[in-house]
């Protein structure tokens, strides 16, 4: 029998065999985003302490990567996620595009995410799928559309508004979704370790 498209979204994982439970909360998704995107180091036991609800497996480096399964969603074959030009381009940024999301989701659905308590899974739902004459989506079709079939009176709209829109720092970001979970769990590791071992000295 095929899986039910329509099943409650969960709201635990599974690390080293055993059901545990964590915060599938929106705002802790895109915490775990920005901390992987972010140059210097994240804060590791932060950020595992606020998906497990404090309550963290000792199975660290299996914590983390049932973290970023559960980030990264439900795999679908026919994902719509809207992608860079680029290899690792990045269609938006939280921090950069936070007005114009807020925004589009008040205008669009009515939900004003300084309030709203939604899943990781809803949110990304949403999100990937608002309307494309919104604010947010029109920055995203500036930063990844295909130019090479444009005028040139349209190629050079787009360029000016794609120098307007462009994500900072993007260049020290192309990444792929896999290096950029193992730069984040390396990252992790590498804090737990340090930390580990400043308390044995102790």
């Amino acid at each position: 029998m095929r899986p039910d498209p329509f099943q409650a979204l969960p709201d635990t994982v599974e690390v080293g065999g055993k059901t545990v439970r964590i915060d599938p909360s929106f705002r802790v998704g895109i915490a775990i985003e920005m901390e992987a995107l972010s140059d210097g180091e994240p804060d590791a036991a932060g950020l595992l302490a606020r998906f497990y609800r404090g309550d963290i497996p000792d199975d660290i480096p299996g914590a983390v990567r049932a973290m970023l399964d559960f980030y990264r969603g439900p795999k679908r074959q026919d994902d719509d996620r809207p992608k860079g030009k680029d290899k690792g381009g990045r269609a938006y940024d939280f921090g950069q595009d936070a007005e114009v999301i807020l925004s589009s989701f008040l205008s669009s659905y009515g939900i004003d995410l300084t309030t709203a308590d939604l899943h990781w899974w809803t949110f990304r739902r949403l999100m990937f799928n608002l309307p494309h004459d919104c604010n947010f989506m029109q920055r995203v079709a500036y930063r990844t559309a295909d130019l090479s079939q444009m005028s040139k009176a349209q190629k050079k709209h787009y360029k000016k508004m794609r120098d307007l829109y462009a994500i900072r720092d993007e260049g020290r970001h192309k990444m792929t979704v896999e290096e950029r979970d193992a730069a984040l769990l390396a990252k992790v590791e590498r804090r737990y370790r340090e930390a580990t071992e400043k308390q044995a000295e102790r």
